[in-house]
């Protein structure tokens, strides 16, 4: 049987899209935004001034994907670019609530597909399915339900507490998960025949934080992978310059819930010259808990995917104490370039042994404690920086393939 994927947003949806057209088992994809140059709105940036479509250009290629065949491709609806100008403007509770207009919407528009005579099964994610799978469910259809995040719950119980002493890095105050949300990831938990998690911190937090009957049966571990693709052009690690400074890389939102606080107060305890500390992300923590930290790092906003690698490849290590995910995909990626990983379980999968310092928690002494000691040890730097590279515990995504602790998964 075949398998449609659809998604409103991104996520890693185009490259299970990819894996599943590369098996010939792929009916369509269906997201809001994909580049197709000749289309609107994508084609207003041949009609810009050079600097401006330059600019416009970077923001399209972000949801460029060569891998995917564009005939298999359905876009629908634009909801998507209001969320994210919401987003990007601060407006976090507006991009919410475009969020749930538009996911609502796109189901919408999706029923047609999924009530056609034709069979296939149906890949969604989570809320952002709902309502599809209930029409999935109606016409005798499979559902997987891709969580690529935690519960919720778990993050209200994890989160509170940073707050009150982190009170004044938070832009907006802080605000627990809206119950509404929670009550939805619920029901599609309930809509779904299948769960699946990229992490084991992932799969544990819905067992064990869903009151839904029968929800730790449906869960299942499916790791993620880096898009080989991508990352196919960096070049082998260069020796670890044993008098120069370490340096660290942090990529994602640079926001409270992966711990940027303790990476940031951690490499102000550094000795001088130790250490270079680069940010990439969207900023989302107040300027003024960063401004004792902005001349001394340096932050990147948000850049194309396609920038990635070579950011990477300029770096030793990184460091990622998150609180909540479902598993960072930039750990794989780190690991595809050559870095060591510091980074707590909650993060997702990615350290070993061989490969980095996995925390005990979040903490800024341990977080501390780790870089100091990846500093210290620019023998095992070097090692990790081979191991990375030469045994990579993921394998490629073409062959749409996971490795994990020695077993290899299929899709």
């Amino acid at each position: 049987m075949k398998v449609a994927v659809f998604h409103p947003g991104t996520q890693h949806s185009w490259q299970t899209a990819a894996a599943l057209q590369d098996l010939g088992a792929l009916e369509f994809y269906a997201t809001s935004i994909f580049y197709k140059p000749d289309q609107w709105p994508y084609r207003i940036e041949r009609y810009l001034p050079e600097g401006l479509r330059a600019k416009v250009h970077r923001e399209f290629s972000r949801f460029e994907h060569r891998a995917l065949d564009p005939s298999r491709v359905k876009t629908i609806g634009m909801f998507e670019w209001l969320e994210r100008f919401a987003s990007r403007s601060g407006y976090n509770r507006l991009a919410v609530r475009l969020d749930q207009m538009g996911n609502r919407r796109f189901s919408s528009l999706l029923e047609s597909e999924i009530r056609a005579p034709r069979p296939f099964a149906l890949w969604g994610y989570n809320s952002s399915s709902l309502e599809s799978f209930r029409a999935a469910r109606e016409a005798g259809r499979v559902t997987i339900l891709d969580r690529t995040i935690g519960d919720w719950r778990y993050y209200n119980h994890e989160m509170a507490p940073v707050f009150e002493r982190y009170a004044d890095w938070f832009p907006d105050g802080y605000k627990n998960m809206e119950s509404l949300v929670i009550n939805r990831d619920d029901e599609e938990y309930d809509a779904a025949d299948i769960i699946l998690c990229g992490s084991e911190f992932c799969g544990k937090t819905v067992r064990e934080w869903s009151p839904v009957p029968g929800v730790a049966d449906k869960v299942r571990v499916l790791p993620y992978c880096f898009d080989a693709a991508l990352f196919e052009g960096v070049p082998p690690p260069k020796p670890v310059d044993r008098r120069g400074p370490v340096r660290f890389l942090f990529v994602g939102q640079v926001g409270m819930r992966k711990g940027i606080h303790h990476v940031l107060e951690a490499f102000a305890q550094l000795p001088p010259g130790s250490a270079e500390l680069t940010l990439v992300g969207q900023m989302q923590i107040t300027k003024a808990a960063f401004a004792p930290y902005r001349d001394r790092v340096n932050y990147l906003p948000t850049v194309p995917r396609s920038a990635i690698p070579d950011i990477m490849a300029q770096h030793h290590a990184m460091v990622f104490p998150s609180y909540f995910e479902g598993s960072s995909l930039s750990l794989l990626e780190s690991l595809a370039s050559g870095l060591a990983l510091i980074q707590t379980s909650q993060a997702g999968n990615g350290v070993t042994a061989d490969t980095g310092i996995e925390l005990a928690r979040p903490d800024t002494e341990l977080t501390l404690a780790a870089m100091l000691a990846v500093i210290e040890d620019r023998d095992r730097l070097g090692r990790v920086d081979k191991f990375s590279r030469d045994g990579l515990l993921f394998v490629r995504l073409g062959e749409r393939q996971f490795r994990d602790g020695g077993n290899t998964r299929h899709i």
